[in-house]
């Protein structure tokens, strides 16, 4: 059973990898210079290394096409990926938590088993050893002491923020790739060229969005909705970076729960009309639903379509009919693809293996772990975050890596280091017949 899988301690799937080098006589090690398109030499003393610093809910940093293109990788015979998980095993045997949090994780983990199931040993030796790192700082630090950690080449995890900013710190000062896969991403205080967010930020959201509409609607008229308030306005800005194309803010006024003061039939135009509502908090349900109902009353045969964001899948109390005569579309990180070739082959596996029915988690710890193999395989751990990362599309998530800058750099000196990377692969999603289904 799958649940016997997080009692165990650290679990190795396959043999250990060679050591990883010790550092040269002259204490340099590499820094990656995008305006260079190479690696430099630097002494260790001039990298800096703090605790990376999050922050909650500001303009994410801007993401920029420029594309960092490493010198050859080096190639190893073999790699160790090291998984930080946080099983809290003590709460394995709590029935009344195994339906939430540890069972996210074990779906999670039944994937990165299968994944490495299908590791061909002829491309390379990837081994994978897995350590429960509950849900303390303390335990964290403490794995972090582990020989296995110590020589990995990649880290994955761990999950809450204050362990994402320890073993991040750990990733920068030993030169050892770190992929943060659960959280969204933040904002880091402090360059780290080798950390990597998989799951995509407000700011790469709103790039996807306003792309996909410049690219498919042309022309139409697009309105930014937010309430009135500074935060809401603010949020507006990531919308607005994209050259080819035209919005204007709608700034609602109206407070009553009907929105019965506001017009929105003047607005219309006849070739069509395009609303975006950045809202991800459940807090902000019911004013989503308030308008959907709302624009669905005014539109009358006018052409309307409403944008949203991922979290829109979890509101339990929007209008399915408002939402379908409204054409809703929803940007997206993670979808399961049932039409993928390898969907209905993982689902048997995964089955066959766990006997439970396989949900997103394990779909993304597979696709993960089926990404992560390939590059080291044919790049190395370098070819994560460079050109070599290639685009792959996975059964429920894709991989497109790209460096984040700091937002308003003044200098070139400030864009030669990213603040991090960023899996930036989004698809768009629209309801119809009762369910999302995937356009892009």
């Amino acid at each position: 059973m799958l649940a016997l899988i997080a009692c165990a301690g650290p679990k190795r799937i396959s043999h250990k990898p060679s050591e990883k080098p010790t550092p040269t006589e002259e204490e340099q090690v590499k820094v990656y210079d995008p305006a260079t398109g190479t690696y430099v030499l630097v002494p260790r003393s001039a990298v800096k290394v703090d605790t990376v610093k999050w922050t909650q809910d500001p303009q994410p940093p801007l993401v920029t096409d420029k594309v960092v293109e490493p010198d050859q990788p080096n190639k190893k015979n073999s790699y160790q990926v090291s998984l930080l998980m946080p099983f809290s095993s003590k709460d394995v045997y709590e029935v009344e938590d195994f339906g939430g949090r540890v069972n996210r994780f074990l779906q999670y983990y039944g994937g990165v088993q299968l994944a490495m199931k299908e590791v061909d040993p002829l491309k390379s030796s990837i081994s994978l050893q897995t350590y429960d790192v509950g849900a303390t700082l303390t335990q964290t630090q403490s794995v972090l002491n582990e020989p296995g950690v110590k020589n990995s080449d990649v880290i994955i995890g761990p999950y809450d923020k204050e362990e994402i900013e320890v073993v991040a710190a750990y990733g920068m000062k030993h030169e050892t790739m770190v992929v943060s896969p659960w959280l969204p991403a933040f904002n880091v205080a402090v360059e780290n060229p080798f950390f990597i967010q998989m799951n995509p930020g407000l700011g790469t959201h709103a790039e996807a969005i306003t792309a996909f509409i410049a690219s498919h609607w042309p022309g139409k008229k697009v309105f930014l909705v937010a309430r009135d308030n500074v935060v809401e306005i603010n949020r507006l800005n990531l919308f607005k970076k994209n050259a080819g194309l035209i919005t204007e803010d709608l700034i609602i006024k109206d407070d009553s729960p009907e929105l019965a003061k506001t017009d929105l039939l003047t607005l219309l135009r006849d070739e069509g009309t395009i609303f975006i509502l950045p809202y991800y908090a459940k807090a902000d349900e019911s004013f989503v639903n308030s308008f959907l109902r709302k624009l669905h009353a005014d539109k009358e045969l006018k052409e309307v379509m409403v944008i949203g964001l991922p979290q829109w899948m979890g509101f339990s109390n929007l209008n399915p009919n408002y939402m379908e005569s409204l054409q809703v579309h929803i940007s997206v990180a993670t979808y399961i693809n049932p039409d993928h070739p390898d969907y209905d082959a993982f689902k048997q596996k995964y089955f066959e293996e766990f006997h439970v029915i396989p949900d997103l988690q394990a779909f993304l710890g597979y696709d993960l772990i089926k990404w992560i193999s390939n590059v080291l395989s044919t790049s190395g751990s370098e070819g994560l975050i460079g050109p070599s990362s290639g685009w792959y599309s996975g059964i429920a998530s894709g991989f497109d890596i790209r460096p984040v800058y700091k937002n308003n750099s003044s200098s070139s000196a400030e864009m030669k280091t990213p603040m991090y990377y960023e899996n930036t692969r989004i698809r768009m999603l629209t309801y119809e017949g009762q369910d999302f289904h995937l356009v892009d």
